[in-house]
């Protein structure tokens, strides 16, 4: 497991082989053969023992900043079995198996797109007709998914991401036409954004990257090492692969939020090239979003907040590479 370590004041010190985590309302001991990192996310006190003990057990400490995006990692200059994960990874990621991995990300994120529509047509009963139309449609392009399994990476990139664009055009088309008039959109649009929902989605989307990215890190996995996203310098192309498994997450937290006029026209900022998320927006949903990551669901046979839910597909896909376990992403 993870230890997180997220609210300030806390205490983390050695107790003969223990840790022992110390805050107001007590202590607790936990054995490192528990733990597989250690996360701090608050300002807490670590003792230099501590720090020694998780040496000595191959326990990689990370901080990160209030977001989750990852700001530095201690760890023993002699931690053989991440260097070999780290090259496991780089055969893996030029294998079948691999295309096989990405091929379970994309059917979950159809699964997920087809749940985000499915939640919709139930809220807005003029536009059920449509959308449980474009649920069809979804299911029936991703079947083709299952043609690609057998292949490399670089032999079905193309292929792969031709099937997943036509999900998402029908996808965003349906999406976006079932908003109320102010945030109806007829296109997905990035950097810059042309509408208040997509420009809310990007800044979304960004966050999350930043807890995808965490998640790989923790699971001593390379970030950068991307699969079906091709290497960019200085971009973590893996995180840009697992995230797809969480993107209609998040989009259902956007329409909710856009439904109950959480989202408000004073939150953005138009300039010469689009529209963007000011302070006032931020201050709102950077803790919608935070919420949002100790909420708790279930998926993947399991429940439980949906940042572990991250965490817990990235040691998946580390156990995967590794050969300890079967394809179930």
């Amino acid at each position: 497991m993870q230890l997180v370590l997220d609210s300030p004041g806390l205490t983390l010190r050695k107790k003969n082989t223990l840790f022992e985590i110390v805050s107001e309302k007590g202590s607790r001991d936990i054995s490192p053969a528990k733990i597989t990192s250690i996360a701090i996310t608050a300002t807490v006190v670590m003792h230099s023992d501590a720090v020694v003990l998780a040496v000595k057990n191959q326990i990689p400490i990370l901080f990160f900043d209030r977001i989750g995006k990852p700001r530095a990692r201690l760890w023993s200059p002699y931690f053989e079995s991440i260097a070999t994960l780290r090259r496991q990874q780089v055969k893996f990621s030029e294998s079948p198996e691999a295309s096989s991995w990405m091929m379970d990300v994309f059917l979950l994120k159809s699964e997920g797109q087809v749940e985000t529509l499915r939640w919709m047509a139930a809220r807005l009963k003029g536009h059920k007709a449509t959308l449980d139309t474009v649920q069809s449609l979804i299911r029936q392009h991703s079947r083709q998914f299952e043609n690609f399994r057998e292949q490399l990476p670089e032999q079905c990139r193309n292929n792969v991401m031709g099937t997943e664009g036509n999900i998402a055009r029908v996808y965003w088309q349906a999406l976006g036409g079932a908003l109320p008039r102010e945030f109806a959109f007829s296109k997905r649009t990035r950097q810059p954004a042309e509408d208040m929902f997509n420009a809310c989605l990007n800044y979304y989307y960004g966050m999350m990257y930043s807890i995808v990215e965490a998640g790989l890190f923790s699971a001593g996995l390379d970030p950068f090492l991307g699969i079906l996203h091709v290497d960019e310098y200085r971009k973590p192309t893996l995180a840009y692969d697992l995230i797809e498994v969480f993107r209609p997450w998040i989009d259902q937290l956007l329409v909710q939020a856009c439904l109950e006029k959480k989202v408000k026209p004073s939150f953005f900022t138009r300039n010469q090239h689009g529209l963007y998320l000011n302070a006032e927006g931020k201050a709102v949903l950077i803790p919608h979003f935070n919420d949002f990551l100790r909420s708790t669901r279930s998926c993947f046979n399991r429940e439980s907040t949906v940042r572990n839910h991250v965490y817990h597909l990235a040691a998946l896909l580390a156990q995967r590479i590794r050969g300890t376990v079967g394809p179930s992403t």
